[in-house]
């Protein structure tokens, strides 16, 4: 499988790049209404290459209505974002939102399934071919690019796994998507048994528990991510008031802003090392049978 290339990620992307997937970005020759955006796809539609193009604009405008939802639901939470909100995000008449999407179920669900395809995409298979190296280090690489992928597409993975109010059919769409992580990480443990690396043990078990690892670790690194992105600067404090993260070590001597304490969640290389090492070897030395 190529790394976060196939058709199915590309499209369930709505032809964005994945790499900007989930951030807003300008759309040239935006319309200002359905009816202009049916006149758009009426005029270039005459032939061939210009249905092409019209396809092409209304992927695109897909494609912003869905970062455009991304940045409220992040910012908002599922359950407090209205279509009103997601239609003034994107800055396109209520027209033309309901041309693409029902309801804001319908985008959390594109958004689940996009959050799904991208990280599918990011997990190579395990090859025997010794020029491919040992297994062990193919699944290292795939624990790495799993992590990276979380951290290309932070917004989406916010939303996903946060602990939000969905309803009750958003809530089952993500409850659908979980029960699909479930199945590749039972996936994994098969493939591991066949190559002899993995012990016998209950496939079903072992694959929810590490999702609930990985959704506590993961929503912890972003936790952490955005903690220190909005983390106030000693020099942003008021210049009348010492700053506590300022010391002076004696007088005269220019006080050093301390460091925060360093988050074993703040380097996505060691956490998928760590998390690989946890999952193959376990924490205990000793058989305990």
């Amino acid at each position: 499988m190529d790394e976060g290339t196939g058709p199915a990620a590309q499209g369930a992307l709505a032809a964005a790049d994945p790499r900007g997937f989930g951030r807003l970005r300008p759309v040239a020759g935006r319309p200002d209404s359905a009816a202009d955006e049916g006149a758009a796809s009426e005029a270039e539609g005459g032939t061939d290459g210009r249905s092409a193009r019209a396809q092409a604009r209304r992927e695109q405008r897909r494609g912003l209505i869905l970062a455009a939802a991304t940045q409220v639901f992040k910012e908002k939470g599922y359950h407090a974002t209205s279509v009103g909100d997601i239609i003034d995000a994107a800055r396109i008449a209520r027209g033309t939102f309901y041309l693409y999407f029902t309801n804001k179920r319908e985008i959390f669900a594109a958004l689940s399934a996009g959050f799904l395809a991208v990280i599918r995409g990011s997990v190579r298979k395990i090859s025997l071919d010794p020029t491919e190296g040992e297994p062990l280090a193919q699944m290292r690489a795939n624990f790495r690019r799993v992590i990276h992928t979380v951290l290309q597409h932070e917004d989406l993975a916010t939303i996903v796994l946060r602990d939000d109010a969905l309803d009750a059919e958003a809530r089952a769409q993500l409850d659908l998507f979980y029960e699909q992580v479930i199945g590749l990480i039972g996936q994994a443990v098969r493939v591991g048994h066949r190559l002899g690396i993995a012990r016998e043990c209950d496939e079903t078990i072992i694959a929810v528990s590490a999702l609930g690892a990985l959704k506590e670790i993961l929503t912890r690194m972003l936790a952490g991510r955005r903690a220190t992105s909005t983390a106030p600067t000693a020099l942003e404090g008021e210049a009348s008031e010492p700053s506590a993260s300022l010391a002076a070590s004696g007088p005269g001597e220019v006080g050093v802003a301390s460091a925060a304490p360093p988050t074993p969640f703040a380097d996505p290389d060691r956490l998928a090392d760590e998390l690989l090492r946890f999952f193959v070897r376990g924490v205990f030395t000793q058989d305990t049978r």
